[in-house]
């Protein structure tokens, strides 16, 4: 599953939310009541639930399904979840996505909400805490605000390979003033950022960043930017720092010493990483892990829901399954028989052999911008049929495009037999299904497709080491920043190398008028439409948020959002009654 970023991959939510924080709640003096303790009230009160106090000390093991991509999380490599996840403890952020998917402010960073304090041309200062340093005591200042933007505004690092440019490529400068801690950023004329509070997510030191070779030059701003990618961090500017890491199986963290917060109850928090899903409730029952939100399937949730002491909630969110293709691919480069394979494909189908087995509410997703919860939400698939399992209609289009062999041995029109590799994450339940309910349909049109697994899902994504792959963005409330950093033509997180000129222009169309969300919405939807007709990435189903925790911890919350459950760890303890 993927991310864009931890707070800079919007693709769904109201971007124009009120803020809501989550209150620290170890030291509160009234007991919570009883009925807020578990997840059951979390649909109502996401904010709230499993709201505990907690004692002092104790280790949490969190179960992990992927590793550590790279240290640098808002790289193009980086902006994976099980990566953001995992660094969500060290890494300070203006805004995160939070569990009732809108945009969280982080008063631990930041005195008060930022302020737009001019339109014209678009000014927001941010007033960082006087407390507020890095593990070193260095101060977190402007300066690091000011290298998030040289690194990822394209000019300053045109090869730097961030994960999404949006909204820093029309910043005009990010200053500092009153000995750094405050900031102001500035856009360039006649350019607004509507999803603005997208801005400022994960923050690297700038001071680390200088050490290892940032001297204000293209070169030495990639050299830096590399470095934080390659090195793993000694550093942090959250609750919790690296005490060690073992590639493939755990990363150990303990609280940050200098950290200015409320001091976290616990005394480690172990990211255990374990690829293979079957694991997952074995541990669980042994106690080798207390919590996770692992992709589920049936044996796991029904297994789960039998379990004793444990809080689990499976629901919607933010995230969503989708099948991509590799556009550079020489056979899907030929519009018609991306259309063929896209007709063909039965989303309905692999919705009830997957996680319609266990959920409900799952449905085909028509919209690559928004979910069905959201008011923006429109069908823009249906009119192409993609996803219909429409296998006559998809011979016709092979056959009126000069294909043979349709239906028996596909051949393009040269001649020359058509083959397809299809990939998906290995010991993933799901979406092993997913593949082989879609060779059985393409051998339906004469299609041989052979089917591999990855277990470095960044890798192969990054590397565009396929021809069909299925995996899930996971989402944050920022949709206008999320749609131009997955779609746009220029983007690093469009894997397949989609281009479509016009639908640019009326893509960046829809963000600089998206002050006016519907106008811009509406836009968003225009290109979305456009996207569709060119049969580039099908969208399956909104992806089952499934949270997992033991009962006698604590403040763990459900968030389906790009941020994850870990946006509030320096809360996460043992309740103060347990054994």
């Amino acid at each position: 599953m993927l991310i864009r970023s931890r707070r800079a991959a919007g693709l769904v939510a109201i971007a124009a939310a009120s803020m809501l924080t989550i209150t620290a709640c170890g030291g509160s003096e009234t007991p919570p009541k009883e009925e807020l303790l578990g997840f059951d009230s979390c649909g109502d009160k996401p904010l709230t639930c499993n709201t505990g106090e907690t004692k002092p000390g104790g280790t949490l093991v969190y179960y992990e399904e992927q590793d550590i991509a790279t240290w640098n999380t808002v790289s193009a490599e980086g902006g994976h979840y099980a990566t953001s996840v995992m660094l969500g403890g060290l890494i300070p952020a203006v805004y995160q996505g939070g569990p009732d998917t809108k945009p969280m402010l982080d008063t631990n960073l930041v005195v008060e909400e930022p302020k737009v304090t001019s339109t014209s041309p678009q000014t927001v200062v941010y007033k960082i805490k006087p407390e507020a340093v890095w593990s070193d005591g260095t101060p977190i200042s402007a300066d690091d605000f000011a290298y998030a933007f040289r690194a990822r505004n394209t000019r300053d690092c045109p090869d730097c390979g961030t994960s999404s440019s949006s909204g820093y490529d029309i910043l005009q400068s990010v200053v500092g003033s009153d000995g750094g801690k405050t900031v102001t950023a500035t856009f360039q004329a006649g350019k607004v950022f509507p999803d603005w509070k997208s801005l400022f997510g994960e923050i690297y030191p700038a001071h680390i960043a200088k050490q290892a070779g940032d001297d204000n030059t293209p070169a030495g701003l990639k050299k830096s930017w590399d470095a934080l990618g390659k090195t793993q961090p000694k550093w942090s500017g959250g609750p919790f720092m690296i005490e060690s890491y073992a590639q493939g199986q755990q990363l150990v963290q303990v609280p940050n010493p200098k950290w200015w917060g409320a001091k976290p109850p616990l005394e480690k928090l172990i990211f255990k990483i374990v690829t293979d899903q079957s694991s997952f409730v074995p541990a669980l029952q042994n106690g080798e892990i207390n919590a996770g939100d692992p992709q589920p399937n049936l044996d796991m949730v029904t297994q789960v829901q039998n379990q004793q002491g444990v809080n689990y909630r499976v629901a919607g969110g933010l995230s969503w399954e989708h099948i991509d293709l590799n556009l550079q691919n020489k056979f899907l480069k030929d519009k018609p028989l991306r259309e063929a394979v896209f007709k063909a494909i039965d989303v309905p189908g692999i919705i009830n052999r997957t996680v319609g087995t266990f959920w409900k509410d799952a449905k085909p997703l028509k919209n690559h911008n928004f979910t069905p919860e959201s008011q923006h939400y429109k069908d823009v698939v249906s009119d192409t049929g993609a996803g219909s399992a429409d296998i006559e209609g998809a011979k016709k289009v092979l056959t009126a495009a000069g294909y043979t062999g349709v239906g028996t041995a596909l051949k393009t029109p040269a001649g020359e037999p058509v083959t397809l590799r299809f990939r998906h994450t290995e010991g993933n339940v799901n979406r092993a299904a997913t593949a082989e309910l879609v060779q059985a349909t393409l051998k339906q049109l004469g299609i041989n497709m052979t089917i591999q697994t990855t277990n470095t899902l960044s890798t192969t994504l990054d590397s565009g080491d396929f021809d069909l792959i299925v995996y899930a963005w996971v989402n944050t409330p920022f949709f206008f920043q999320g749609a131009q950093q997955l779609w746009g033509s220029k983007s690093d997180s469009n894997y397949g190398h989609w281009v479509n000129p016009e639908a640019d222009a009326v893509l960046n169309q829809g963000i600089q008028a998206g002050l006016d969300e519907a106008k811009g919405a509406d836009l968003l939807n225009q290109a979305d439409a456009m996207m569709s007709k060119d049969y580039y990435v099908l969208p399956l189903f909104q992806r089952p948020n499934f949270m997992v925790a033991k009962s006698d911890y604590v403040n763990i919350r459900p968030n389906s959002t790009s941020t994850g459950p870990t946006f509030n760890t320096e809360q996460w303890g043992l309740k103060a009654t347990a054994n």
